[in-house]
């Protein structure tokens, strides 16, 4: 049964986030996110290891950059859309 009382699922999303930047290896990350979901163990790495690498920004549903980067990127072809 999930923990999602406890744990805000911002916390879930950055431990996922967090795994798929390198941030967090294949042994520590299953076990935080085991721990804030209230899954085991086996469960949450069999979670992180079938996730695909795509753009971990979609996951979140908004980027984490500095202001000063947002505003060096306005008009050019990296700019975002969609946040």
């Amino acid at each position: 049964m999930a923990k999602s009382e406890s744990t805000g699922h911002d916390d879930i999303i950055e431990t996922i986030v967090d795994y798929k930047k390198g941030l967090r290896n294949k042994i520590t990350a299953p076990k935080i996110l085991a721990e804030q979901m209230g899954i085991s163990i086996g469960a949450a790495s069999a979670f992180l290891k079938e996730m695909k690498r795509g753009n971990v920004t979609q996951i979140r549903g908004y980027e984490k950059t500095p202001e000063h980067i947002v505003k060096g990127r306005t008009g050019k072809s990296n700019q975002k859309k969609n946040f």
